[in-house]
């Protein structure tokens, strides 16, 4: 069990080093009077997991009088960076300008997630 802890803190470790406060609040672009700062939204995910296992595995049958055992654990990351917004410092007025939010097709598909859980456990439940 220590060992996905320290895989978890590792690849932690790893988001903390990319994931600094320029990726949120972008380097200031100066323009004559003007300084424009982008703006964006960071979204992450962390999971984890392991485990072992004892027991009769049929290709270990030749070899150790057919007992099996093992270990495994994984750990992963991922991360986004989309840009919603540009704050623009002039010498009399700060305003800040959304960025449209264009869905592309895998957003698309991921909201659609949540519908296809619940068809797929409506069918089992009619099968049961």
């Amino acid at each position: 069990m220590q060992s996905i802890i320290d895989l978890i803190a590792l690849v932690a470790g790893k988001l903390e080093e990319t994931a600094n406060s320029n990726v949120v609040v972008g380097e200031p672009i100066v323009i004559g009077g003007v300084t424009l700062v982008p703006l964006s939204r960071l979204t992450v995910g962390l999971g984890g997991g392991g485990g072992e296992g004892e027991g009769d595995a049929p290709e270990m049958k030749r070899h150790k009088g057919g007992r099996g055992k093992g270990a495994g654990q994984l750990a992963g990351i991922g991360a986004r960076v989309r840009p919603v917004a540009v704050a623009i410092f002039s010498e009399t007025d700060v305003e800040v300008l959304p960025i449209a939010d264009k869905k592309g097709f895998f957003d698309k598909i991921m909201e659609k997630v949540p519908d296809v859980i619940d068809l797929v456990k409506k069918a089992q439940e009619k099968l049961a």
